[in-house]
């Protein structure tokens, strides 16, 4: 199509799209998405791309966006696949970007395509920017919109809505203004119709400006988030050094609490400024402390170390001891038989307990997590003591008692490895059966 070329080349340019793909485009009608089908089905054999259109119904004007688009893409000889919505729920904003989205990655993962293409442009990269600067506090937020998101690419970002707008009218591309977009109880449209013309009437260039600032950022990010992964990858499963944290920079100090709290927990953490500071100030402290990090979960940091607790952590389910290896949360036991001999000889190693079992009894020893007023009739110890006052004494950071393994036999506590051993089931001179625990902890960090 004649006049089409410049959006062309900006695609091109991206790198976003490479001859053989093949990928949905999202089209509702406007200037900047039906400007983008075009150029994608220049860029592209027509066959390669299926246009989504999601009619919401919201407005009067809906279904004659749905024939604007069917008459296009039949012009363009591009498959069109119409999605008509339901009733909208919550934030219909967010409601309307969800549903468009899941149906197009459905469509993509249906026909097996590549990616997934959408129509913002610089101008639009710079609104949310300039949005997200005065709604969410950090720099992530302002980042938001990239040029690649998993399947999700943004080809046009290198293009402004006037450039979009002026190719589109140039070259005959039918588009309609969506009449929302002006209406100012939307936020984002206050950005696009008052902030942006009255930083541009400082300084013409503002757009530009903008995006190129976040771009430094974006490179910015890339880099420490990169210094942040070295760092944790010296980390072990009991989580991060409190010394080697509490040495950090500020900037990599609150990328390394983010990661770790984000591997964690699989959701999105912020970590401010203040956050990062009283991990610092805590990890300067022998008895350490535990902060806040929303839906329940925390940041403990005790023992030297810090890591992350989730409200959500259960305690490993019981498991009857068989022969062989057997898994308990991020412990490992072996179960086996040995002579009396042997018994004797091995006795001393914390993290090896022999059993004298009759040869008639068929109890299996059972591995399960400490519950209130447990107690051991500790080995070489009068009377019993409680697991609280054993863990205390041995020094187990809290965070891990919950995983930490209780050995049972007909019920009565007569392991925790690392820890005591009960006089319970002890190996005798006539003894006939011996079973042999060997406990492997989770590896040291």
């Amino acid at each position: 199509m004649p006049g089409i070329e410049p959006v062309v080349r900006s695609i091109r340019g991206s790198g976003l799209v490479a001859r053989g793909d093949g990928g949905v485009v999202l089209v509702s009608g406007g200037a900047d998405s039906m400007t983008l089908l075009t150029a994608l089905a220049e860029l592209l054999p027509p066959s390669a791309l299926v246009a989504l259109h999601v009619n919401y119904g919201l407005r009067e004007g809906a279904d004659a966006d749905q024939e604007l688009v069917a008459g296009h893409c039949g012009a363009l000889g591009v498959e069109l696949r119409v999605r008509r919505a339901g009733r909208p729920a919550g934030n219909v904003q967010a409601w309307a970007r969800d549903l468009r989205l899941e149906a197009a990655e459905e469509l993509r993962r249906d026909r097996n395509l590549d990616w997934i293409a959408v129509g913002h442009t610089k101008s639009d990269q710079a609104e949310t920017f300039l949005y997200r600067l005065a709604s969410s506090p950090g720099a992530r937020a302002l980042l938001a919109m990239p040029a690649r998101s998993g399947r999700i690419v943004r080809p046009l970002l290198g293009v402004d809505r006037r450039t979009v707008r002026q190719v589109a009218e140039t070259s005959g591309v039918p588009f309609h203004d969506d009449p929302t977009n002006d209406a100012p109880v939307f936020a984002r449209n206050r950005v696009r119709h008052e902030v942006v013309p009255a930083l541009e009437r400082i300084n013409p260039g503002a757009e530009g400006h903008v995006v190129e600032t976040r771009a430094e950022l974006a490179e910015d990010e890339e880099f420490i988030a990169s210094a942040a992964d070295g760092v944790l990858a010296g980390a072990g499963p009991r989580g991060l050094a409190a010394a080697e944290a509490a040495s950090l920079p500020p900037a990599l100090l609150r990328r390394v609490v983010r990661r770790l709290a984000e591997d964690a927990l699989g959701r999105p953490v912020p970590v401010s400024r203040d956050l990062a500071a009283e991990v610092r100030r805590l990890a300067g402290r022998p008895e350490g402390g535990r902060l806040d990090l929303g839906s329940g979960d925390s940041l403990v940091i005790e023992a030297g170390r810090i890591a992350v607790v989730s409200a959500g952590a259960k305690p490993p389910r019981a498991v009857e001891l068989r022969p062989g290896a057997n898994e308990f949360g991020r412990w490992s036991i072996h179960l086996d038989e040995v002579g009396a001999a042997e018994a004797r000889a091995g006795f001393g190693d914390p993290l090896v307990a022999f059993l004298d079992v009759p040869e008639a009894s068929d109890a299996r020893p059972t591995a399960r997590s400490r519950r209130g007023g447990d107690r051991i009739s500790q080995l070489g110890m009068a009377g019993s003591k409680s697991l609280q006052d054993l863990f205390t004494d041995g020094r187990v950071p809290r965070s891990e008692r919950a995983g930490w393994p209780v050995v049972t036999l007909d019920g009565k506590i007569v392991w925790v490895p690392g820890l005591a051993v009960s006089d319970e089931f002890l190996v005798g001179e006539g003894t006939d059966r011996v079973l042999r625990l060997r406990a492997a902890p989770p590896p040291a960090p």
